[in-house]
């Protein structure tokens, strides 16, 4: 009797990104990334192996960091998406959710916010929505700081 298929979460860990993957969806992910061959199965114990190495080359399809994260499907599936801080873009805490379930800030931009030294909102790529980021440029002798996109692949904002 064959074993029966395990179910993985991808998930990005800057956007939150997140897709669960069977047997067939892992193969399609390291064909993407040159690790199994076209037109080929693989045994089930190897596919999730060789997937669970793999995971540090996948890019994530939404804002193009590479290096994702795996999480058993299962486990994943007991609480649901967790969203990011409006103000500084990190995962809001699991304890804060339980706490304040509608929030939209994380606990430090909270209290930043409530000493009067809030942190000013992140700039989002008006192109593909990614942080903006600030860059140095090299023009000669000066050095002059840039805003541009931190998409991973560039964005050609």
């Amino acid at each position: 009797m064959p074993p029966s298929p395990r179910y993985l979460d991808l998930r990005c860990p800057v956007c939150l990104w997140r897709e669960t993957c069977g047997p067939g969806e892992m193969l399609a992910w390291l064909r993407n990334v040159g690790k199994a061959r076209p037109n080929k199965g693989m045994d089930l114990e190897i596919l999730y192996e060789v997937f669970r190495s793999a995971a540090e080359a996948f890019v994530c399809p939404k804002c193009g960091r590479r290096g994702l994260n795996l999480f058993n499907a299962v486990e994943a599936a007991h609480w649901p998406e967790v969203p990011s801080c409006r103000k500084c873009g990190q995962p809001i805490g699991r304890e804060r959710l339980a706490a304040v379930p509608n929030t939209r800030v994380c606990a430090a931009c909270q209290r930043d916010m409530e000493r009067g030294a809030a942190k000013p909102d992140r700039e989002f790529c008006p192109r593909c929505g990614a942080p903006m980021e600030v860059r140095a440029v090299q023009e000669g002798r000066r050095t002059r700081y840039v805003l541009s996109c931190s998409a991973r692949p560039p964005c050609p904002f």
